[in-house]
């Protein structure tokens, strides 16, 4: 047996020559009384039903285009079946009217339009299918409905051979034609159906108006989030400014929907992060005054399950304790970054300690000359000024300090008391404390901002870009610092510093000047604040993620003190993990449709404004596990098989070389295989899963035939 490959210049020649001796009409042909001009509109055209239509009702409008004027015409016959239909109405070139009582079989359809001498302007003869449908009124119900499986009961058709059951367009099962339920299982929870029943008749054929359901299965979790483990405990004393707030909260059946959760302290939403490993959340209050605080953490799941846990615990602490622990933390969170960072700020620590309290007086002149015009005669005013030096330096050098000693060293010198009661009852103040003193610089942890604050206020009012140029604009930093300050100094009803300097004349224009000569004299300021800003964003960074419809992609943003990191900042990478997990430098992490779960290391990096390194501000493990609907899944199999197949195709059509031929198909049947493998995995039904199958089996067989014509 010879075979032979048809090749395209082949087929064209065959169809040239046909149409060579073939007739063609190319004049108008009159028969039977009919004459058509070959150069004119057709008298009907768009015949409905069309030749050759099937229907599936007993009655059926009957209409075509009338291409002439409807006066121009004499009489318009419709005849069904060799019966003259109820004369025709017309409107707008559309002749129609309707045939009724139809019963199964073919149909003869003939219209004839003739003239007002009776003569034929053109006559259509075709003919159309009737086959009645077996449904009457049927209804499709759905009962015993639960998360995963329901019952599908339904009116019989006239006639059936069997049933057909659908969901989401997928073959779930099948029935003898005496059965009228199926239990539909393996059905995804919380997910909305809609169902179809057909029936078979008694030709072998299927119908495809069969009556429909649409239903939602329940979700498969009833069941609350679980909150256990809360620290603080209810009751509980804490000595911290800022309390590490951790609980463990789970959900086993749907899953915690994170974006639908939060942690609260006195009415407030503190950001937090969630760690799926330990299923903890974590969050870090905002520094809190002495006193009862109540907590609150609030759970979600995918299924809309709610846990709400709500405590209260007590905050005592010294006037300096917060300080303290905000510069440990600080520093912890230098140690953590960039060594060359924590040598930026050695180095500033080592220059300020260089200073001279007698060679460098005049760097506090602004300041100074003001306050020594209300002091008493009785006072020693070089002896003063050394001490005022004295104390500005050291309070400046708290933050640099790497010793962290010099606030408790302030606190127990009694010059460092001894002078700032002299300044202050100078300025009307005779009862100052050092807690006044932490509440100017950073608030109460309540209503008083302080300038910290106020600073951190400012910043959230700038745009994105705008605070991404702050990065590398120390003088922008130094502007919104002194906008801060000067707020400060006009608040004199709730600060005591504010009220004493008013008195002593000190403007916030004063401080600034201080603090540029200090910064004229010092090399290492820029560097140093710069690593400071970078560490303090590490401590305070929490990421934000919105989660996609289906799961495969998080977008991940950060926040500090509430306020947005612009995107333009931060560079994202991933570390370490899955070759399946991805993502793009600006947080949007994913992976493939065909995956179920990936698991990565992924770090934030700040864009150095000083072209150096960037530098990196947070680092977390995430996993990612999308929602999978199987339904959805399968069409995603299904249509990616449909794709590769007509892929193969196409190349197959030019390709000649016997070697190139056994590369695709080889190619193609492994595709087959995987979406076989992948088909099996899934939670659908046996029918489902043999149809689909049936699919892949066949389409590869075609695909092999279509090479050998015999």
């Amino acid at each position: 047996m010879k075979t032979f490959r048809f090749r395209l210049p082949y087929l064209l020649i065959v169809s040239l020559l046909v149409m060579l001796f073939v007739p063609q009409y190319a004049y108008a042909e009159e028969r039977a009384s009919t004459r058509i001009a070959a150069d004119s509109t057709p008298i009907i055209s768009g015949v409905s039903p069309a030749d050759g239509a099937m229907i599936t009702e007993s009655f059926t409008n009957i209409s075509f285009a009338l291409g002439i004027p409807i006066a121009d015409t004499g009489s318009i016959m419709i005849i069904v079946d060799d019966q003259q239909l109820i004369e025709p109405n017309y409107m707008h070139g559309m002749v129609f009217t309707y045939c009724s009582n139809l019963q199964n079989g073919s149909h003869s359809l003939i219209i004839r339009v003739l003239d007002h001498d009776k003569k034929i302007l053109q006559e259509y003869n075709g003919s159309f299918n009737v086959r009645l449908s077996v449904w009457d009124n049927s209804v499709l119900e759905a009962t015993n409905i639960e998360a995963d499986s329901l019952r599908l009961s339904w009116t019989p058709a006239k006639e059936s051979l069997g049933y057909r059951i659908y969901g989401n367009g997928i073959l779930i099962g099948d029935v003898n034609g005496n059965v009228t339920s199926f239990d539909a299982t393996k059905l995804m929870p919380n997910t909305a159906y809609t169902f179809k029943v057909e029936a078979k008749r008694s030709d072998g054929s299927w119908t495809t108006d069969g009556p429909t359901a649409s239903v939602a299965t329940f979700p498969q979790d009833r069941i609350n989030p679980i909150i256990e483990s809360v620290s603080p405990a209810d009751g509980d004393e804490l000595t911290t400014a800022w309390p590490r707030i951790t609980a463990k909260v789970y959900d086993e059946d749907s899953g915690l929907n994170i974006n639908m959760s939060m942690v609260g302290v006195d009415n407030r939403v503190v950001p937090f992060s969630y760690d799926e490993a330990s299923k903890t959340f974590s969050a870090i209050a905002p520094r809190l005054p002495s006193g009862t605080h109540s907590l609150l953490i609030f759970a979600t799941d995918n299924d809309g399950n709610q846990t709400r846990y709500t405590s209260s615990f007590t905050v005592k602490y010294g006037a300096v304790t917060p300080f303290l622990e905000w510069s440990h933390k600080l520093r912890a969170a230098l140690d953590e970054g960039d060594p060359t960072d924590v040598e930026d700020v050695r180095r500033l620590s080592s220059e300020l300690a260089e200073l001279n309290e007698t060679t460098e007086l005049s760097l506090i002149d602004p300041i100074w000359n003001k306050i020594k015009l209300k002091l008493p005669a009785s006072v020693d005013q070089t002896e003063l000024k050394k001490k005022l030096f004295h104390i500005i330096l050291t309070i400046g050098s708290l933050l640099y300090d790497q010793q962290e000693s010099g606030l408790e060293a302030i606190l127990t010198d009694p010059e460092f008391l001894g002078t700032l009661h002299i300044i202050a009852a100078a300025g009307g103040e005779n009862n100052l404390t050092m807690e006044d003193i932490i509440t100017f610089i950073f608030g109460d942890g309540s209503n008083l901002r302080g300038i910290e604050g106020h600073f951190l206020y400012y910043l959230s009012e700038l745009s994105p870009i705008e605070l991404f140029g702050l990065l590398g604009d120390n003088s922008k930093k130094t502007y919104i610092l002194m906008k801060a300050i000067s707020n400060q100094f006009s608040q004199t009803s709730y600060y005591k510093i504010s009220s004493m300097m008013r008195n002593l004349n000190v403007t916030a224009q004063d401080v600034q000047s201080t603090l540029l000569n200090f910064r004229q004299r010092l090399k290492h300021d820029g560097p140093a604040v710069h690593a400071l800003t970078v560490a303090y964003i590490r401590l305070m960074a929490q990421e934000s993620v919105e989660v996609s419809s289906d799961g495969y992609q998080h977008n991940y943003s950060l926040k500090v003190a509430s306020v947005d990191i612009p995107p333009q900042a931060v560079i994202w990478s991933k570390v370490s993990g899955s070759s399946h997990f991805s993502i793009t430098p600006d947080g949007v992490v994913s992976i493939p449709e065909e995956e179920y779960t990936a698991t990565a290391v992924i770090q934030a990096a700040l864009v150095n404004p000083y072209r150096g390194v960037n530098k990196v501000i947070f680092q977390k493990e995430v996993t990612i596990i999308p929602y999978k609907d199987q339904s959805v899944i399968f069409q995603s199999i299904m249509k990616a098989f449909e794709r590769k197949l007509g892929e193969v195709q196409s190349k197959l059509n030019v390709a000649t070389k016997h070697e190139e031929q056994t590369s695709l198909l080889l190619d193609l049947v492994n595709a087959g295989k995987q979406s076989i493998k992948q088909i099996k995995s899934l939670s659908i039904s046996e029918a489902a899963i043999t149809h689909a199958i049936d699919t892949i089996t066949n389409g590869l067989i075609q695909v092999a035939s279509s090479l050998l014509v015999y």
